[in-house]
This record gives C-alpha cells, sequence and structure tokens, in this order.
C-alpha cells in the first residue's frame, strides 16, 4: 500500500534545476516495498474517493483512520523513465487532514547531497535512493 508523505512537492537539482509536481499531486511511499519499490518515490497526482481504511500503520501516520485513495502505477523498469538528475534537495508539505497532529502539521525538506536520482515520466515524477534508505512518519530519513 502506498501511502502519501506529502504535498506541494518540489525537487532542487544539483544543477539548479528545479520541478514542482502538479497540483493535486502527492509524495507517495510504500513502506513494505509490495506495490512500489521501499526505496523509490513516487509523485502523481491521486484521486480520493472518500472511503476511509483501517490499517494500522497508516493511523499511526495520521492520527486517524486514513481516507483511500486510486493511482495508475506507473511502469516500475527505469528504461521507461526519462533521468533529469541528481536531486540536491525534496521540499513538500503536510496538511492536516482529519485529525493529523497540528504538531506533524508543516513545510518539511530534506537534503540529499547527490544520493537520490531524478525521474520523469509524463507528469510523474519518481525519486530512487540507496538501498539503505530510511523512511519514517515525517517522510525520508536516509539519505
Amino acid at each position: 500500500m502506498l501511502i502519501a508523505k506529502g504535498y506541494s512537492v518540489r525537487f532542487i537539482l544539483d544543477s539548479g534545476h528545479k520541478f514542482s509536481a502538479p497540483r493535486g499531486a502527492a509524495l507517495l511511499h510504500d513502506p513494505s516495498g509490495k506495490d512500489w519499490p521501499a526505496c523509490s518515490g513516487l509523485v502523481l497526482v491521486i484521486q480520493r474517493t472518500g472511503e476511509e481504511i483501517s490499517d494500522s500503520k497508516a493511523d499511526d501516520y495520521f492520527g486517524s483512520q486514513p481516507m483511500k485513495g486510486r493511482v495508475a502505477l506507473p511502469p516500475k523498469s527505469l528504461s521507461d523513465w526519462k533521468r533529469l538528475g541528481m536531486i540536491d534537495e525534496i521540499e513538500y508539505s503536510r496538511r492536516r487532514p482529519r485529525g493529523l497532529p497540528a504538531d506533524n502539521k508543516g513545510d518539511y525538506f530534506h537534503p540529499f547531497k547527490g544520493e537520490a536520482v531524478l525521474y520523469r515520466r509524463g507528469r510523474t515524477y519518481r525519486m530512487e535512493l540507496m538501498k539503505s534508505c530510511v523512511w519514517n512518519w515525517r517522510g525520508i530519513v536516509r539519505p
């Protein structure tokens, strides 16, 4: 299951180029690696369904029962993606949907300093992190 970690996503590459996700896009992560590789993040537009789901990890993350959304997963093979460059930093925000504790709301950033690569396929972005990546309730911890 993919979990939305943030919105209003912007990537800054080591070249200085900046790429902003389209309106309605979310930074998605699959901690299990079942639906999408665990050390890869997707940024794409999600369709909200309004349905609640029961998932203890997601409950812990959001502070309340999360809402279901739909996405059409792009191909996993990197050969289907255009490489944009090395990511220097990612910026994203976290809203306060349905009870997310106020201290979890805010603007976040994470510096990569050349340890992550950005790819694009149409309006969808993908960031590839090192195999030893770590994500937590806020987002990316390492690299």
